[in-house]
């Protein structure tokens, strides 16, 4: 390896490294808020009583992490043969891999985007009134409050900080991101004999992120203006990585092309010897062809 792919390499490693740093400061409180949205004292949409999560998060994450990787591997293994694979056996394992990888930065992008929005917008949740009890809001009729102090000592401090953290849905923006690049690389990647098979794999995609979307409104976790803040992040990370993974794609076939074509030509001279035999023996030059 270069000393350039090495420093490279290095860059990339310390980049990320650093935003995953930053992600877990969000989330552990540690980086406040800010700009903080206020609230009216007798807003009915922050009054709903918390009622949990019908998708959780540790069941999101999982989701989004296994189910398009086993997908992909699945696909590449059965069109092995389709894509005529030349650089060695498993080629279709490096292939799967290269493409979770893409999957993988394009969802800490996506991570990162909506925890930024949540920490400099910081809007109340549906439940927000009765989940954070502001001090503010005891003896007030239709006031705006700027500024508060949670009073909930019931619930950990976490779960009463994120009741202010409403916007952009994070169900949303990771459902979206994950179902749609799923149903992307299909339409792209798997060419089955059945005409249904993919119309219904990516039907069940599109499902499952409307589910996810969805549900954070009925369980009064979201509003719906988040879940469409949500999706749109979610829509544009993944054309944004589609394009940008076929860009490169085309830039290595690009690249393997020539480099071929330059092994040839510059094979001892043997293939311009053979093309350009010029014959000087006091005739017209000729090409030996």
């Amino acid at each position: 390896m270069s000393n350039q792919k090495y420093w490279i390499l290095t860059l990339d490693f310390v980049l990320l490294l650093l935003v995953l740093i930053a992600m877990c400061l969000v989330e552990a409180g540690t980086i406040p808020h800010f700009q903080s949205i206020g609230f009216f004292c007798g807003d009915p949409k922050i009054n709903y009583e918390y009622r949990g999560d019908t998708v959780e998060s540790h069941v999101l994450v999982l989701v989004t992490l296994i189910i398009p990787y086993l997908t992909v591997i699945i696909t590449e293994y059965f069109s092995k043969d389709q894509n005529k694979f030349e650089s060695g056996r498993y080629e279709w394992f490096k292939e799967s891999l290269r493409w979770y990888r893409q999957y993988i930065l394009g969802l800490i992008f996506v991570l990162f985007i909506t925890d930024v929005g949540k920490v400099l917008i910081g809007e109340p949740r549906p439940h927000f009134l009765r989940t954070c009890i502001p001090k503010e809001a005891t003896n007030c009729t239709n006031e705006y409050i700027y500024h508060y102090t949670c009073m909930n000592k019931m619930e950990s401090t976490y779960f009463v900080r994120d009741a202010s953290k409403s916007f952009p849905s994070g169900h949303a923006s990771i459902s979206v991101y994950g179902s749609i690049s799923l149903a992307w690389y299909l339409q792209n990647k798997c060419k089955p004999r059945s005409l249904l098979l993919v119309p219904v794999l990516q039907a069940i995609c599109m499902l499952w992120a409307m589910f996810c979307s969805l549900t954070r409104i009925t369980d009064h976790r979201h509003h719906w203006w988040d879940v469409l803040a949500g999706s749109i992040i979610g829509i544009v990370i993944t054309t944004y990585m589609d394009r940008l993974f076929d860009r490169q794609k085309n830039d290595n076939k690009s690249h393997s092309a020539t480099e071929t074509w330059s092994n040839e030509t510059t094979d001892n001279g043997y293939l311009t010897g053979r093309l350009l035999n010029v014959v000087t023996d006091g005739k017209n030059p000729s090409l030996n062809l």
